[in-house]
């Protein structure tokens, strides 16, 4: 039966009825006590039915709630039973389980048909919390979420989900520029009939590689090819480390001709233009790097490049027609600013001193407010002979990175010679005082690059930065200020130093630098005097080469003690001076600095990548000469590490070889 609810005009016309009654019973009886108690009982009927009516309703409404909630929790808990959703309560004192569903059962059971805690509890320890994590269980994919206010997993079939975004990331865009190294230096020592030949070598070459791995690719000059494919391909590429690169240079050098290819690659959403400029710019890293080699970076703010191959020694790629646009780049820069500072790396070497001292005179030939920057404290015997006597000449302006901290304006330059990696310069807090910067260099490049460099000028064909510096001032051939005898001696020494008094990555041109420094000055006695050795320091280089042990029939590791700290010219000279043993290809030396930190120095002859290995251990430098500081590892540690990384550098070069 259905239930009656009393609207008010029923409640209005009880109340007519009501008074209608009162009144013939008032004109029957007149005023008397009957006449009150039937007005008693119609108020107290009236009374009555409100008190029921509201009662009646409460209850309704109530049993309403109950009966919503009791479908709703059945349904709710059917869903949770039979959903493809996995759904499991843990405890949060014991981090026991203490409720599952069914489907969760059938996810998290082991072979035995044990429920599979341990899973879970590392998915815990791990902190799936917010985002959550794709997992592999059986042939799917999962999302998985904690929920750590509840302590309740759970699982989502991401199947579907994850196919998509994996066919999404494979299928982004890919651009690829490929560049033959020293092409245009072939081009002036061969005949046209050779060079015909080498076009259709390096043509058939790209052309085989692109139909193999299904890319389209256009020749757009005699030595650049642009690819086109998608991150698959690329993906396989990087899989297989680039080895196109090794097996161009061996067929190369089985046809005698001396190329080497550069790669640069790069991928991202959408936006094939700025992807276009991202690959153009991996390829000049490349090529600044040494060249042969490739170098692949996503498009997207805060992506590092990956570089693959480097496995030759660094050609010389600098013209005299580069050079002199660089000179007149740089010019252009520095008449623009208030003053100059001009830093080298930690650590003052002579390179790095001589090539800041020829950068000093440079910028003073155009603005008048030029300065070496150097740490006092931080100062080698052979760096402070030659600053003491720089200062005595007169003709360097020269302060300390405290004076220069005080000195710096909005409008000022800083150049940075003989480094390009923030890690290694001069003082951190003194760069970031500046807004732009130049870098001149002679190392391979490396991706902790100064954020602010307006110019770069990196040749890591070159033998010294100072060999840079020098044919800077060569074009720039200034009457104002000349090389001073004192400038031109901290010039050569500099290249002496990373030629090893010119046994060592010399060119023709390295002798042409030489040869204007020595008309300009250039001293061999006030160099000796410079440079020697004293006792202390020899000393030292033999202690550290007596440590030395061969690991491999041609590479010899030495170790210093790991209570003893030696300063960095004593490792760099025992690693210089082993190289010089008969039947040597490389040497290393390993050591605590002056510094606290564990030091490297490498070096080689021609057939091990020394730049390579200390890059693994985070450091850099060339093909033949290389470094690398590490901190919080003992001396011992960074030994056994280093092994390693030489093992396989040196069975990665011997399947070189074979192939």
């Amino acid at each position: 039966m259905k239930k009656f609810h009393f609207a008010p005009i029923h409640f209005v016309m009880l109340g007519v009825i009501s008074f209608g009654i009162l009144a013939v019973l008032l004109r029957a009886f007149g005023e008397g006590t009957l006449v009150l108690l039937a007005t008693f009982l119609v108020v107290a009927f009236l009374v009555s039915l409100l008190i029921y009516q509201q009662k009646f309703f409460e209850t309704a409404e109530f049993e309403q709630i109950q009966y919503v909630n009791h479908h709703a929790e059945n349904s709710l808990a059917s869903l949770l039973d039979k959903m493809p959703v996995g759904v499991i309560k843990i405890k949060e004192e014991t981090g026991e389980v203490e409720w599952f569903n069914p489907y969760a059962e059938l996810l998290c059971t082991t072979e035995d048909g044990d429920f599979d805690t341990q899973m879970l509890q590392q998915m815990m320890e791990t902190g799936l919390e917010g985002s959550g994590r794709y997992m592999t269980i059986g042939d799917k994919k999962y999302s998985i979420y904690l929920d750590r206010s509840s302590n309740v997993f759970y699982f989502f079939d991401a199947s579907n989900e994850y196919d998509a975004t994996a066919e999404l990331a494979t299928t982004r865009p890919v651009i690829g520029i490929i560049s033959v190294d020293n092409y245009d230096d072939l081009e002036d020592v061969v005949s046209d009939s050779d060079i015909s030949q080498i076009n259709s070598f390096v043509a058939n070459y790209i052309a085989e590689f692109s139909d193999r791995h299904r890319m389209f690719y256009r020749r757009v000059g005699m030595d650049r090819f642009y690819l086109f494919t998608d991150f698959t391909v690329l993906d396989q590429l990087m899989q297989d480390k680039f080895s196109v690169i090794d097996q161009f240079r061996i067929e190369a050098k089985n046809r005698e001709i001396p190329l080497t290819l550069s790669m640069g690659f790069a991928y991202g959403d959408g936006d094939h233009d700025q992807i276009g400029k991202t690959a153009l710019l991996n390829l000049n890293l490349a090529e600044v790097r040494g060249g042969d080699q490739a170098v692949v970076k996503e498009n997207a703010d805060g992506k590092n490049p990956i570089f693959f191959g480097g496995g030759s020694a660094a050609a010389v790629k600098r013209t005299r027609t580069r050079t002199r646009a660089m000179m007149t780049a740089i010019s252009d820069k520095i008449r623009s600013v208030d003053q100059i500072f001009v830093v080298g790396h930690k650590n003052l070497d002579m390179d790095a001193l001589g090539s800041a001292v020829g950068m000093q005179l440079f910028a003073s030939n155009l603005i008048d407010k030029t300065y070496v920057v150097y740490d006092q404290y931080q100062m080698a015997a052979d760096i402070e002979r030659a600053v003491n006597k720089l200062q005595e000449e007169g003709q360097t302006n020269m302060v300390t990175v405290a004076e220069a901290m005080t000195m710096v304006t909005g409008n000022s330059l800083l150049i940075m010679v003989d480094h390009s990696k923030l890690s290694l310069t001069l003082s951190k807090d003194f760069y970031k005082q500046f807004y732009q910067t130049i870098v001149i260099d002679h190392h391979r490049r490396d991706d902790d690059f100064p954020e602010n460099a307006v110019i770069t000028y990196i040749e890591s064909g070159a033998s010294s930065a100072s060999e840079l510096v020098t044919e800077l001032l060569q074009f720039q051939n200034s009457k104002k200020n000349r090389l001073s005898k004192m400038q031109a001696s901290v010039l050569m020494a500099g290249m002496m130093l990373d030629t090893k008094n010119f046994t060592s990555r010399v060119t023709s041109r390295t002798f042409d630098v030489a040869s204007y420094l020595r008309t300009r000055g250039s001293d061999s006695v006030t160099i000796q005097d410079i440079s020697a050795t004293d006792f202390d320091e020899y000393r030292a280089v033999n202690e550290l080469i007596l440590r030395g042990n061969k690991i491999l029939p041609n590479v010899i590791v030495a170790s210093g003690p790991e209570d003893k700290s030696y300063q960095t010219v004593a490792i760099s000279k025992a690693a210089d001076t082993m190289l010089a043993m008969s039947g040597i290809e490389a040497t290393f030396v390993v050591s605590k600095n002056t510094q606290g930190y564990v030091s490297i120095s490498a070096r080689s002859r021609s057939k091990i990548n020394v730049q390579r290995i200390m890059e693994n251990m985070g450091g850099g430098g060339h093909f033949n000469l290389a470094a690398a500081q590490i901190k919080d590892l003992t001396v011992a540690e960074v030994t056994r590490k280093l092994n390693q990384e030489i093992i396989d550098e040196v069975i990665k070069k011997e399947e070189e070889i074979v192939e």
